[in-house]
């Protein structure tokens, strides 16, 4: 039988419907551990054998789950706040000229990410990066805004299987057509 639960992030209380945060699971056939690797093991698996699998999401009430998010990917806007990259991209990908969106978090200071968009425009589309960064800002709490801009570029870099590659956007490694902010 396979287990699953859903924990807060920065607590470790369990959730409950629709409350977003870790999925882990349990169960008979799941890892029991690393090779020679007890750091990584205990990093992943807890006491009772639970598995943080690394992903965000939540379970709705049908028992239905819903990825959202790897946590990795999550923005640390603030010590009490992360940010979803799906959610911004998602709002962004509202607008009619906009084609291809990803969020990353950049560096404000040692503990703390501003969300970024890179957006792909629609072709011939007669927008600025500041028209879509009020179009994100205006629909979420001041957390979540893109206070590290909005860049226009040509491509969102992607791997084979279709992928953004996001290290390559932190790292700057795209064609930037226009910015703000």
């Amino acid at each position: 039988m396979l287990e699953l639960e859903v924990v807060d992030l920065s607590s470790g209380q369990l959730l409950g419907t629709d409350e977003p945060g870790e999925i882990c699971v349990r169960s008979p056939t799941t890892m029991i551990g690393y090779a020679n690797n007890s750091a990584a093991t205990s990093s992943m698996i807890d006491a009772e054998g639970w598995v943080h699998t690394g992903d965000y999401g939540y379970y709705d009430s049908q028992g239905l789950i819903y990825l959202t998010d790897r946590i990795k990917d999550l923005i640390k806007a603030t010590s009490s706040f992360q940010v979803q990259p799906s959610e911004l991209e998602d709002l962004l990908l509202q607008h009619p000229h906009v084609a291809e969106a990803v969020v990353i978090g950049v560096c404000q200071d040692d503990f703390e990410e501003m969300p970024r968009a890179f957006v792909v425009l629609e072709p011939e589309a007669p927008v600025q990066p500041e028209v879509l960064q009020r179009f994100v800002n205006d629909r979420v709490p001041d957390f979540k805004q893109l206070t590290g801009g909005v860049w226009v570029v040509e491509e969102i870099p992607k791997n084979s299987t279709g992928k953004p590659m996001k290290r390559q956007l932190k790292a700057g490694q795209v064609t930037q057509l226009a910015s703000c902010c």
